[in-house]
């Protein structure tokens, strides 16, 4: 029987003037066994896991704000589903948050304080205008400025 082994697995390892006995390699082969089985179960038991993670499916377009504003000029966006929620963001910050069935929505910048659009769902389709304070601004359509749409959906929705 050998003196050494390895450090992790204490597989035998033989030095020249060694008996090398059946028994010996039939240890080795059933710790090495054990081992690949046990990393085969820790890796099913982690896939396991990592599928209850991040069951997000994002999607994104962008507009190029046109300047107008209020009830009578809208601002809108059509999704390829309904969303589970929607962000439309700046490169300068500001932003709004929109829920389906929700018929406001909050403007925020650190620039310019916040706002309330009124919002409203027509199946994939949501319209909002800057109601409580009108400009180009609360509505997110300010003339020349590039607006980023975000959705978030559950990835095993569709």
């Amino acid at each position: 029987m050998p003196t050494n082994h390895t450090p992790h697995y204490n597989l035998n390892q033989w030095e020249r003037d060694d008996r090398i006995l059946m028994e010996d390699f039939n240890e080795d082969n059933a710790k090495i066994d054990a081992a690949l089985k046990a990393e085969a179960e820790a890796r099913t038991a982690l896939a396991a896991q990592v599928a209850k993670r991040g069951n997000c499916k994002i999607w994104n377009t962008d507009y190029m704000g046109t300047g107008t504003y209020g009830q009578d000029n809208p601002t809108s966006v059509t999704f390829p589903e309904l969303p589970l929620f929607a962000l439309i963001t700046t490169s300068g910050g500001a932003f709004m948050l929109l829920m389906p069935g929700s018929s406001y929505g909050v403007y925020h910048s650190t620039g310019s304080g916040s706002g309330e659009n009124s919002v409203k769902w027509s199946g994939n389709t949501v319209t909002w205008y800057a109601s409580t304070h009108p400009s180009q601004y609360v509505q997110l359509n300010v003339s020349g400025v590039p607006y980023y749409v975000f959705a978030f959906y559950l990835a095993d929705q569709s």
